[in-house]
């Protein structure tokens, strides 16, 4: 009787599944808790404790103390790069996908979630970790990559600049039915610019949404300037929304490969499904996400039906051009 070798025959072993840190979800959350906090700040007084205890964060949300980013141009230059960018428009869930990725033990944190791809290449760089944290994450974990969750769509120039910087860099994008996209990004706006704005007779002439959209509609489709939107890039509210010239320029750019098209809706859905997809584009070990709620959810509102109409019927050719580039129709503009 032969004997075997006990390493050809044994069972084999399920690959290990890494567990996410707790705290590593409470250094995602806090940014998000500072900003509703400073949102609801009624004055000075409340909020200086706020800004000041903000200085000292280890991650922010955006628009970290300018500060802190200088001083870290003074130290290591010795940093990592990043290995992916996850980008969408405002209001598409960047912010709550970004959650998700960042719970991963094999992603180092940058300083800020998002990171302005108009500043210097040192400025940039400041913003990621260093190479010895990527050592010692690597010690600690199995592996280590960064990256950084930005939405910058629809603008091309990010394209140019992350290509040139980081050509080999993935990028996940998300893309949300540009109907609700719309209005929420405007129900966005409202808490945070406009109702302030509107405490001035400056700005009392303010249109409404519905005023406002069909203005926009009726310049894009006469080849004007739209109004732009005060948060986001420098476009108008349905401008965010029209998706495919942006990606037909990022799939040159970058290769269709190197691209994953994440749908909002099935994100909302089943948000730990996402998540385990995004972490095997991006080559990461398997790992079980932690169920978070929704960090940064915009005020309520309710869309008259016939602006939704009229809104769903603007949108169709360009989210038919969208489903042909992608081959995935989403059903978006079909009867609610």
């Amino acid at each position: 009787m032969s004997i075997l070798s006990p390493e050809l025959h044994a069972p084999s072993q399920p690959e290990p599944i890494l567990a996410v840190d707790p705290k590593r979800l409470e250094t995602i959350q806090t940014p998000y808790q500072d900003f509703n906090r400073l949102s609801r700040a009624s004055g000075i007084l409340e909020a200086l404790p706020l800004r000041a205890k903000r200085q000292f964060r280890s991650y922010y949300f955006f628009n970290p103390p300018k500060w802190r980013v200088w001083a870290r141009t003074l130290g290591s230059s010795q940093r990592m790069a990043p290995s992916f960018a996850s980008i969408g428009a405002v209001r598409s869930g960047t912010s709550f996908l970004s959650s998700y990725i960042f719970q991963h033990p094999h992603v180092v944190l940058p300083l800020s979630k998002e990171i302005s791809f108009t500043d210097t290449m040192r400025e940039l760089m400041a913003h990621f970790p260093t190479l010895a944290a990527q050592r010692a994450a690597e010690r600690r974990n199995g592996g280590a990559i960064t990256g950084y969750c930005t939405p910058v769509m629809p603008n091309p120039l990010w394209i140019f600049l992350a290509r040139s910087m980081f050509p080999d860099m993935r990028i996940i994008c998300v893309l949300r039915d540009p109907v609700e996209r719309t209005f929420s990004h405007w129900r966005w706006d409202q808490k945070r610019f406009i109702s302030r704005k509107m405490q001035d007779p400056h700005w009392k002439g303010f249109p409404d949404f519905r005023t406002l959209i069909e203005a926009e509609m009726a310049t894009i489709r006469g080849g004007g300037m739209e109004p732009h939107a005060f948060s986001g890039a420098r476009a108008g509210y349905l401008r965010h929304s029209i998706y495919a010239p942006f990606l037909r320029l990022l799939f040159e750019q970058f290769g269709r490969d190197r691209v994953l098209i994440v749908d909002a809706a099935e994100f909302f859905r089943d948000p730990r499904s996402t998540a385990k997809e995004i972490y095997a584009f991006l080559g990461l070990p398997k790992v079980e996400p932690l169920v978070i709620e929704e960090q940064n959810p915009g005020p309520p509102g309710k869309l008259d039906d016939g602006i939704r109409a009229n809104l769903a019927e603007f949108f169709r050719p360009y989210n038919e051009e969208l489903y042909a580039l992608l081959d995935k129709d989403f059903g978006w503009g079909a009867a609610r």
